[in-house]
């Protein structure tokens, strides 16, 4: 109850509806902020209730919409000090990690729109209080520098997963935007050490039921 998905195609974005307004998690693609506002309506909800956005990393798919967003709602987005440069326009947002095993896609990568520049308002990290929703950020480092997910503490706990993994029929994997790295599997294995019954994905469908238990059978 309260949490809600859009699905922007190949990549999903959450809603939070709580007493205090709506947190949405990642923003979907640039020129995606339709789409968003589109599920906020299909919920009882406007543009104007959404006080606060949160991102889990930088790249497009998952930033791109943020600025819009931002604008129209007058949201304080939220994200991690390592990725925040590339949210702010100041740096490229790095390359996924695929890239290091299909090079020849690199070409096909600077097709892909850079998400529009905004303002980071408040710097998430692990173990910081204070985030929306209540919100506990879960440092997830790898698929970009600061990647970070987010547990809520409703129905056994819900984690948004971000890109840090994937799963096909419940079966969790590194997510073929990702490869075999020991950061990446030792944020995998971070996650496995949280109680959560759901896992929200940033690539596949929501796991909405022994979650916890496959992030430890990876």
């Amino acid at each position: 109850p309260g949490i809600h998905w859009i699905s922007g195609g190949y990549v999903n974005s959450y809603v939070v509806d709580g007493d205090d307004g709506v947190t949405l998690i990642d923003t979907l693609l640039p020129k995606k902020e339709d789409v968003v506002i589109a599920a906020l309506g299909e919920i009882g909800r406007t543009i104007s209730d959404v006080t606060a956005i949160v991102l889990t990393h930088s790249h497009a798919d998952h930033a791109g919409s943020a600025a819009a967003l931002k604008t129209q709602s007058g949201a304080r987005l939220y994200a991690s000090e390592a990725d925040a440069p590339a949210i702010r326009g100041d740096t490229k947002p790095p390359n996924p990690p695929v890239m290091d095993r299909v090079p020849f896609l690199k070409p096909l990568l600077g097709l892909m729109p850079r998400p529009p520049a905004v303002e980071v308002d408040e710097i998430v990290a692990e173990g910081k209080t204070g985030l929306p929703a209540d919100l506990r950020a879960i440092a997830t480092p790898g698929h970009t520098p600061g990647h970070t997910s987010f547990l809520l503490d409703r129905q056994g706990g819900i984690l948004f997963v971000g890109d840090a993994a994937a799963h096909k029929k419940g079966t969790v994997s590194r997510g073929w935007f990702n490869r075999k790295r020991d950061d990446i599997d030792a944020s995998i294995r971070h996650l496995a050490e949280v109680e959560f019954t759901v896992a929200c994905f940033g690539h596949s469908k929501p796991l909405r039921d022994g979650a916890a238990a496959a992030f430890r059978r990876f």
